[in-house]
């Protein structure tokens, strides 16, 4: 990890010319060249270091272009790669003698001890960015040099579980939070880089990707504790220890998902009827979705729907 000395914990920092950029990323980074910037440049960075070999970056800027030059890949320090989520304007990455087209979803992968460009010329632009060490992230260092050469990461599954991670753990960082990063950072790399679904290895990870696919099979009423466990090839024992330290168990956990995503749809003004609702949430039945609910919110759906928008559920 580049820096003198780093310093762990939450850090906000912000630029309004190329020279103030330069040092910026240098400090927060590497070092990097601007060779582009808009008049009316401003960029912004908030970074939470948890430990030598992980940083994690939210990173905004209006349109500035930047080089990793040789000279200055050739003083790396470290074998950390830039993991990137674009979150916003399209842009450009380009490393040895490939370029790739990055928009809003794509998540791409380049090293940091060979030469690179970034082109974000285009106004507002949002990243998240995953700076980690290659030898840390638990899986052979030549796959991981094959996932920078193709620059674009492709496994959305676990991509999702990743950035998912990423947001709910904003601004709060521990050693479990950083184990389970690098865990799924390298998850979704062999997985984008082998064209197979990959597992995570640690508790946090396998948690992470159970929540994730919870939430993207709400529909579903078949779903239950089984077919959860079955689908991630652990046992319902093990799939329970994961949510012991929750105070819930998984059964209560994919309910609360199912119920809280029925109160988004209660919210918003389309046209769905109660009980569509209930079957988009996976409820096999009116009563049983009513009854859930009220217990959940202390109102039924319909009166949750008519609500004042000021007044809160319980």
């Amino acid at each position: 990890m580049h820096g003198r000395g780093y310093r762990v914990g939450m850090q906000i920092v912000e630029a309004r010319s190329a020279d103030e950029w330069e040092h910026v990323t240098s400090d927060a980074f590497v070092p990097l060249t601007c060779v582009a910037f808009a008049p009316d440049f401003h960029g912004r960075i908030e970074f939470e270091r948890f430990d030598e070999s992980l940083m994690v970056s939210h990173v905004e800027t209006d349109g500035i272009a930047v080089d990793r030059t040789a000279r200055q890949a050739a003083h790396a320090n470290s074998d950390d790669i830039h993991l990137t989520f674009q979150l916003g304007a399209p842009g450009i990455v380009r490393q040895d003698g490939h370029e790739a087209r990055v928009t809003a979803g794509s998540v791409s992968t380049y090293a940091t001890d060979r030469a690179y460009q970034l082109d974000y010329s285009a106004s507002e632009q949002r990243q998240v960015l995953v700076q980690v060490s290659k030898r840390a992230l638990g899986i052979p260092v030549e796959v991981v040099e094959a996932s920078c050469a193709r620059l674009l990461v492709n496994a959305p599954d676990a991509a999702e579980v990743l950035f998912a991670t990423l947001t709910e753990s904003r601004g709060h960082g521990d050693v479990v939070v950083a184990e389970t990063v690098r865990d799924l950072a390298g998850t979704m790399i062999r997985s984008s880089v082998t064209g197979m679904r990959v597992l995570p290895s640690t508790r946090g990870g396998m948690l992470a990707t159970v929540r994730s696919f919870m939430r993207g099979n709400l529909h579903d009423s078949e779903l239950d504790v089984a077919h959860i466990a079955d689908a991630h090839y652990i046992s319902r024992r093990f799939l329970y220890e994961l949510f012991e330290p929750f105070d819930e168990t998984p059964g209560e956990h994919l309910r609360r998902l199912r119920l809280h995503r029925a109160a988004a749809l209660l919210s918003d003004p389309g046209n769905d009827t109660v009980l569509q609702v209930a079957a988009r949430c996976g409820f096999a039945d009116a009563t049983t979705f009513t009854r859930a609910f009220h217990r959940e919110f202390g109102m039924l759906p319909r009166e949750y729907r008519t609500r004042p928008a000021e007044l809160p559920a319980r």
